[in-house]
């Protein structure tokens, strides 16, 4: 579930400054002097910032469309790149206790109403997961915006709450990832995407996403708000962070079938 082992990363309850920790010593430190740092360290920092060797989460959902709504609470777990585990603890009669499952490559879904798990085929990778914006797919690939990308600084943009360099990514050839393109702002103080536009393999734009709410954790900083605007008009999906920990200690059997099975 790689669009939830990366958003899931974008936000912790806020601790107060003085209990920050120092950055750990490998971490490449933030060039926010520099107009034109060395981008390939400044992906790098953003995320190692933005993952964990595992997390757990809770934060709602909400979903806005032209004729409908719905917000949805979820908990989350998840273990490097390849395991992760959502549950939705509140929704409509038909979602809540709903859990989606990634291992690997591979996504089912335990289904409350009907008791039973469902491996999802291939044909509904391209579906929104839940209705929202952000899709099946999504949740399936691994991209890497250190492996899979060539960035490069394009400039700086003057924005509201700051300077923020601009930095186009360029998919690599034969990168496992359907994005062609994406385009971040980067916020120079923090070093950390205040908004990344991803395009398709023909250069179409596909959808926005907007970060806001920073808050502090430990060394970490990132926002705990992130919304997902699509091309289609009048749509919107917004993830709001509530609660969440890093690196903490998640036994294996937590993504295992036998467990989704039983719904727990």
């Amino acid at each position: 579930m790689r669009w939830l082992t990366s958003l899931c990363a974008l936000a912790v309850l806020a601790v107060p400054t003085a209990l920050m920790a120092d950055e750990p010593a490998d971490l490449p430190p933030c060039p926010s002097q520099a107009e034109k740092p060395d981008v390939a360290r400044l992906i790098q920092r953003i995320q190692r910032l933005l993952e964990g060797t595992s997390s757990t989460a809770v934060m709602t959902m909400t979903i806005r469309t032209p004729t409908w709504s719905r917000t949805l609470k979820l908990q989350t777990w998840a273990k490097g790149r390849d395991l992760a585990l959502v549950r939705v603890l509140e929704g409509g009669p038909r979602d809540t206790g709903m859990m989606t499952l990634k291992r690997d490559k591979q996504l089912w879904n335990w289904l409350p109403q009907a008791a039973r798990v469902m491996k999802l085929p291939s044909a509904m990778l391209g579906d929104g997961w839940m209705g929202s914006d952000l899709t099946n797919d999504d949740l399936v690939r691994g991209t890497s915006l250190v492996d899979d990308f060539d960035a490069k600084v394009t400039g700086i943009a003057k924005l509201a709450s700051g300077d923020a360099w601009n930095v186009v990514l360029t998919a690599k050839p034969n990168a496992p990832t359907v994005w062609g393109k994406l385009e971040l702002q980067i916020d120079r103080a923090r070093c950390l995407p205040v908004l990344e536009r991803f395009f398709d393999e023909d250069g179409k734009p596909v959808r926005t996403l907007q970060f806001s709410d920073f808050r502090t954790a430990g060394w970490r900083h990132f926002p705990a708000k992130t919304t997902v605007i699509p091309e289609a008009k009048g749509r919107e999906t917004v993830l709001q962070y509530l609660e969440f920990q890093f690196d903490v200690a998640i036994p294996d059997d937590t993504f295992s079938l036998q467990r989704l099975r039983q719904g727990r």
